[in-house]
């Protein structure tokens, strides 16, 4: 167990895809994690990476969910 907070971010098609969207956003690879959710990924953020604050998603790859 990590000891942090992480919320579910979107579902992605792909690892790349959930990956690249994180990239985008400037995310330290700390700072997020991805599960595996049947054909889908789940990008979890950590809470205190983000501090209140909407990410930046064009949409690309993402199945579902909002930051």
């Amino acid at each position: 167990m990590s000891g942090f907070d992480f919320d579910k971010s979107g579902r992605f098609g792909s690892e790349k895809a959930a990956d690249d969207c994180a990239k985008r956003n400037d995310l330290s690879v700390q700072d997020y994690q991805l599960r595996s959710e049947g054909e889908e990924v789940e990008l979890e953020v950590r809470r205190s990476a983000v501090e209140g604050e909407k990410l930046h998603d064009a949409g690309e790859g993402r199945k579902d969910g909002f930051f």
